[in-house]
């Protein structure tokens, strides 16, 4: 072998686990039904796709991440909270609702007339999008946010001291509608449409309430072009 050729194969990251040749969950594996394992094409995780590869001459991992569409019959909800501090304290709630093959359903954007920390607009932002989702019919979800803690705070529940007790019961109780439900966090990277509708949510006036997009609007259309192309961002 060539010596230059051997030692651009040696720098090259080496991947602990192989790369699925297709973005979209197994709906097999969601059914608990999928016979193929590791050789399946399909993901079999409900998160986005996620691989970890290490370098020869760097021991920290690098991570490949990328959007992944629901399982089919599933819609994707990925949600997002935006804070600023311009001109007071201004908070606002988005989203963007998707289907199994990837398809625009709804986007939403609202802003927040009572909210005092970026947690609670991120579970704001999280309970709208279920209630326009559910209104809408689609009872099987899969809920996306980049806020670890809002994630943890609704899949592990809270006591009633807790100062979110109420919102985080009010979202599970929307959440008992659903036939399926799935929430899970993921890197903003992959959350870049939600963190769109959310900072459109600023622009609103008060009292607007939810804006409800049918159709994409143009400032939400190279992210999910990105997101359709299944582009990867390394972390």
């Amino acid at each position: 072998m060539d010596t230059k050729a051997a030692r651009i194969k040696a720098s090259m990251c080496v991947s602990r686990a192989p790369k699925k040749s297709s973005s979209s969950i197994c709906k097999y594996w969601a059914n608990g039904k999928c016979m193929l394992g590791e050789h399946c094409r399909h993901l079999h995780s409900w998160s986005d796709g996620i691989l970890i590869r290490f370098h020869e001459h760097n021991p920290k991992p690098m991570r490949l991440v990328w959007w992944t569409a629901p399982p089919q019959d599933f819609v994707k909800i990925n949600c997002d909270g935006a804070f600023s501090s311009f001109h007071g304290n201004k908070a606002s709630a988005g989203g963007v609702v998707r289907d199994w093959k990837g398809k625009f359903v709804i986007g939403f954007s609202t802003l927040l007339n009572k909210c005092d920390t970026v947690i609670e607009a991120e579970l704001l932002a999280i309970k709208i999008g279920i209630q326009e989702t559910i209104y809408m019919g689609f009872k099987k979800l899969v809920i996306e946010s980049d806020s670890y803690t809002a994630v943890q705070l609704i899949n592990q529940g809270v006591q009633t001291s807790h100062p979110y007790h109420a919102l985080v019961s009010s979202i599970l109780h929307i959440v008992s509608m659903a036939d399926l439900f799935c929430c899970n966090h993921v890197f903003r990277e992959i959350n870049s449409v939600a963190d769109g509708f959310a900072k459109h949510g600023l622009s609103l006036p008060p009292r607007f309430g939810v804006q409800l997009f049918r159709c994409p609007p143009p400032f939400s259309s190279s992210s999910l072009c990105a997101d359709k192309a299944g582009l990867i961002y390394s972390r």
